[in-house]
Formats: C-alpha cells, structure tokens, sequence
C-alpha cells in the first residue's frame, strides 16, 4: 500500500513538474520575470499621524525596496503550487502570515479584507491608472493643507500602496476603485486583516507565474524577497 501511495505522488509530481516552468529549464533558456515599477517615495511627514490610523505607516517603508529580478525568478523556479512551499537543498520553506507581519507590520488577525481579492485583468472599466493617484490626488500638498485635504491625500497614498505594492498585477499599472469604501474610515481600515488578503494574493499571483510561458510577477514581491 505504501509502495502504491509514493508512486501515486511521484506520478503527480511528473505530471506537475511538466507544466512548471522546472520542467522546461532544460529545453528553454532561463526566463527573467518582470515586477510592478514603482514610483512611490516615502510618505510626507503631514499624513504619517492618518497611515498610522489606517496601520500603513509601517508597510509606506517598503516603496523604497528594490527588487531583484533574477533572485525573484530564481525563487518561483524552485515554488511548487501543490504545497505552496519554495523546494530547496536545505529543504521546504513558506511565507508565513508571520513573515508578513514582520516585514510589513499589517494585521493578520480581526475581520477579514473581502470583496476586492479576484482578478482584475478583466475589469478595466472600473480600475484607475497608478499614475493618476500620483500625479493628481497625491500632487504637492500644501504646508496648512486642511484635515480634508490631508484625509484625500492619504488615501490617495493608500490606494498606489494598494495597486503599486500589496496586490499589483505586474502587466496592469492600474487599481480597482472597490477597495475605496475599505479607505472611507481609516480606523476601521486599520483593524481589517489585510496581511492574510496580502498572503493570499501572493500565493496566487507566484502559482501563476510558475506555468510556462509567464512572464510577469505580481503580488507583494517586495514580501517574497524580504
């Protein structure tokens, strides 16, 4: 029976290993993937008191983590979607929800993000371009800016942390307008779980960047590397 069960998984694991990339490196050169380019700086001294309600202030670190495309790459080669776990000579390992509480200081507990983590290729229509967020609502703020401005401006901020650096696609610049309502109270945004939505959306995004013929890396990478 035993001997049944191990070939059984070795079988699945032919089968998998030939649509990982893994499979392929022997036939095709190394690929490079590509993530999300950010455009982000560190957050103005005037809306640190609002990141910190909404439990941002921490995660606004990492707009300043570069990534390294190689190492990225090199790290899904060695990812296998089945156990969702990196296979390497030393043996397994994951990114846990207390890696992300670490590295980016977001909440992995209380009520869960909802509503907003599907994908979001399709759905253009209701997505707006990073680059409006920076350009316009996150433009130069005045010194006496009113607590209004102040308030718009930091969401602004959140939502380029949303699309840029926590749940980008890295082929689309864009995010959804739905995550908007979760901004509409910082306080109660700040005791949403959004470490575990950020875990989940980085499995998934590093699932499918494994299938061959990917090229790009969504997610948080900045997570994965860290």
């Amino acid at each position: 029976m035993e001997q049944q069960l191990l070939g059984y998984e070795d079988e699945m694991y032919r089968l998998d290993h030939a649509e990982h990339i893994v499979g392929r490196l022997d036939r095709v050169a190394p690929r490079i993937l590509r993530t999300r380019w950010n455009l982000m700086t560190r957050p103005l001294e005037q809306i640190r008191p609002y990141l910190r309600r909404a439990e941002f202030e921490y995660m606004a670190y990492m707009v300043e983590f570069e990534h390294d495309w190689s190492l990225a790459s090199t790290l899904i080669e060695r990812w296998r979607p089945e156990s969702h776990t990196f296979r390497l000579p030393c043996g397994e390992m994951t990114i846990t929800l207390q890696d992300v509480a670490y590295q980016l200081g977001l909440r992995i507990d209380s009520d869960p993000v909802s509503g907003c983590i599907e994908d979001r290729q399709s759905q253009t229509k209701w997505t707006v371009k990073l680059t409006w967020f920076h350009n316009t609502v996150c433009g130069e703020l005045e010194q006496d800016a009113t607590e209004e401005r102040l308030m718009r401006y930091t969401r602004g901020y959140i939502m380029q942390l949303i699309g840029g650096i926590l749940f980008p696609i890295a082929s689309d610049s864009r995010v959804h307008i739905r995550w908007l309502p979760l901004l509409e109270d910082l306080d109660t945004c700040g005791r949403l779980s959004w470490g575990s939505a950020v875990l989940a959306w980085l499995y998934r995004q590093m699932c499918r960047a494994t299938k061959h013929g990917q090229r790009n890396l969504g997610g948080c990478v900045s997570l994965m590397l860290s």
